[in-house]
């Protein structure tokens, strides 16, 4: 048994999942600020959808599906990409494929939660009050 052959591979997954762990708290970040900065874009016509009857609720819904849905779909096409170039990379090793399903739940889970930080992200970028100044703007 090659025991320093061990020790790198260790070394290697250890890197492998800080960098995966590093990219998903840049991305979610990037995600949020993004999704704020359209908020804030918006508002003057959030308060025009306001003034005209649409309820708080109603827009801090449809605003975190604007938010969610997107980052969805993208998650689980990362989820579905990643499992696909794991087994090209076994095909292409010459290796026998199969279906390692052990990390899965745990990218699952991560990427659950962010999708729920990015809603809760997005539920304080509709306000309670209207701002006169915006409603000047629309």
């Amino acid at each position: 048994m090659n025991i320093e052959g061990l020790e790198q591979i260790a070394v290697l997954e250890t890197l492998l999942t800080v960098g995966m762990i590093v990219g998903l708290v840049i991305g979610t970040a990037a995600f949020v600020v993004s999704a704020t900065d359209r908020a804030v874009e918006r508002r003057a016509q959030a308060t025009a959808i306001t003034l005209i009857g649409a309820r708080p609720r109603t827009m801090r819904a449809v605003q975190c599906v604007q938010v969610v849905l997107p980052l969805s779909v993208g998650l689980v096409l990362a989820l579905v990409t990643g499992k696909l170039a794991e087994s090209s990379y076994l095909i292409t090793g010459g290796s026998e494929i199969y279906w390692d399903l052990a990390g899965l739940p745990v990218l699952a889970l991560a990427a659950a939660g962010v999708a729920a930080v990015s809603a809760l992200g997005t539920l304080p970028l509709v306000g309670r009050r209207i701002d006169p100044e915006l409603i000047r703007r629309v």
